[in-house]
């Protein structure tokens, strides 16, 4: 019986490796996507959190740019400053999108950074118009109000349903149409058509729906990464549960067909100590003896014979 235990204990034991390298490798596997679901949230984390810190220096650094503005002799250098300064800042909110996990989510973060460098390029023009226009500046005003437009229209297709909707409802809005003749107005040196009120108002309007469209597309941007990354954490659970559970399974299997396979028993000889066997009698060995007197005695019984 110990020579059987031996001999199956030895079988279940080979049996087992390919089992114990299924769990190996389900709980490395698991362990990896999880990693990459950690990484991913984190990363889109990161992301939101710098396109706030993002727009937040934009947002101050146009609210100084139009403050330094107001002094003539610094326009120029104010202008100048401020603009590299808020493209630099734009330039690293792009950096963080081209690290996006996945292509879908850089694209979305890409669409969300052309959108802010939109409505800086509106604000950048506005700063211009408030300023006050001359022959130098009015270059510069023309070329800042078409690029955003170009920007803006290129963009558009590349929107999700609810930021079309919204950039329709803004094109559409009166505020657009007064902020477009005010603009219009300025390039061809003309008088403005709206009273200075009403185009501030216009531009204050559309500034703030663009910088609204921007936050939506940024959300949406990082909302479709922290969902890469559950799906990501999903799979990964699932996946190393699926394989040790697979792994338990065929361990389970394996250990029953082990005892129900017949090993045979090689019997062991002991030896043992018992009482000398008898030899056989005759095979004695006897012990010479004298020759029998009766031949002597018939012969002398025949001569006494009459």
């Amino acid at each position: 019986m110990k020579y059987l235990r031996s001999v199956r204990g030895r079988m279940l034991g080979i049996a087992f490796l390919p089992g114990g390298a299924l769990v190996l490798v389900a709980v490395v596997i698991a362990v990896f996507l999880v990693h990459q679901a950690v990484r991913t949230r984190d990363l889109a984390m990161e992301t939101a959190a710098a396109a706030d810190r993002t727009a937040r220096a934009v947002v101050a650094m146009q609210g100084q740019r139009s403050a330094a503005m107001a002094s003539p002799e610094r326009r120029s250098d104010a202008y100048t400053s401020f603009t590299l300064r808020i493209e630099s800042a734009i330039a690293g909110l792009r950096e963080y999108a081209r690290h996006a996990p996945d292509a879908e989510s850089a694209y979305q973060q890409t669409t969300a950074v052309e959108l802010l460098s939109v409505a800086e390029g509106m604000d950048r023009s506005d700063s211009l118009a408030l300023a006050g226009l001359d022959n130098v500046t009015r270059g510069s005003f023309t070329s800042a109000v078409a690029a955003y437009r170009a920007e803006l229209a290129r963009v558009v297709p590349q929107l999700t349903e609810s930021g079309r909707m919204a950039y329709e409802s803004l094109t559409r809005s009166a505020d657009w149409s007064r902020l477009a003749a005010a603009e219009n107005a300025f390039t061809a040196a003309e008088p403005l058509p709206v009273p200075e009120s009403t185009w501030r108002s216009a531009a204050y309007a559309v500034s703030e729906q663009l910088c609204l469209l921007y936050a939506q597309q940024s959300q949406y941007a990082v909302q479709l990464t922290l969902d890469d990354g559950r799906r990501t954490l999903a799979g990964a659970l699932a996946a190393g549960t699926a394989l040790l559970l697979f792994a338990g399974l065929l361990l389970v299997v394996v250990r029953r067909l082990v005892a129900r396979v017949p090993v045979p028993v090689v019997p062991i000889m002991v030896p043992t100590v018992g009482a000398a066997i008898p030899r056989p009698r005759h095979v004695r060995s006897r012990r010479p003896g004298l020759p029998e007197p009766w031949p002597l005695k018939a012969v002398l019984d025949d001569l006494r014979r009459p």
